[in-house]
């Protein structure tokens, strides 16, 4: 009878940093403004990597999410399973992504996708040239669940599934003695 593994964990940069209710405002429109800013910032210096960002009271997480995407494993369950940790009030993905508009495709995005524990959401994106910069004769693109709009398929749920299947992020950080350890490396 052989003995079942513990799945191997993964590396994660993770930033953290202490709440400026003036960056990170409580608000659902002002959140998802500020980030939709910093998203745009970041253009400037590259194609940002995705990204998810844990609001909590006290402070906010910026986790890096090539490794969950190189490893192969469900980026959404990943999400859920940051929606499921205590005190959080808000996950949003920051990414450069292919959007479809009415099932068809319209290009790359700077897309900023915002959920809180009630279900509802923030969905603003940016179409972007061949340049990776924001089209100027086009606006940002903003829907919310407050207008009644349906939510954008594959974007959201996390906080429901990560109620239904109990799932809970455990992050913690590596002994600086670990191969492969940093001073500021997750596992």
């Amino acid at each position: 009878m052989s003995t079942p593994t513990a799945p191997k964990g993964i590396q994660l940069r993770v930033s953290v940093r202490q709440r400026d209710p003036v960056a990170f405002p409580a608000e659902d429109e002002a959140l998802g403004a500020r980030l939709s800013e910093m998203v745009l910032k970041a253009l400037d210096r590259g194609v940002p990597p995705p990204a998810l960002l844990v609001v909590r009271p006290a402070q906010v997480e910026l986790l890096d999410l090539r490794p969950i995407l190189g490893a192969g494993h469900s980026v959404q369950r990943f999400l859920a399973s940051a929606a499921g940790q205590d005190e959080v009030e808000a996950v949003a993905l920051l990414a450069v992504l292919n959007t479809l508009e009415r099932g068809q495709p319209v290009g790359r995005a700077a897309v900023v996708f915002v959920e809180w524990p009630d279900n509802r959401w923030w969905h603003g994106y940016f179409l972007l040239n061949q340049g990776f910069k924001a089209l100027e004769d086009m606006p940002q693109v903003v829907r919310r669940a407050t207008d009644g709009t349906p939510r954008p398929a594959g974007l959201g749920g996390w906080f429901s599934k990560a109620r239904f299947h109990r799932l809970k992020l455990q992050l913690r950080r590596l002994d600086p003695d670990e191969p492969g350890a940093g001073p500021d490396t997750v596992h």
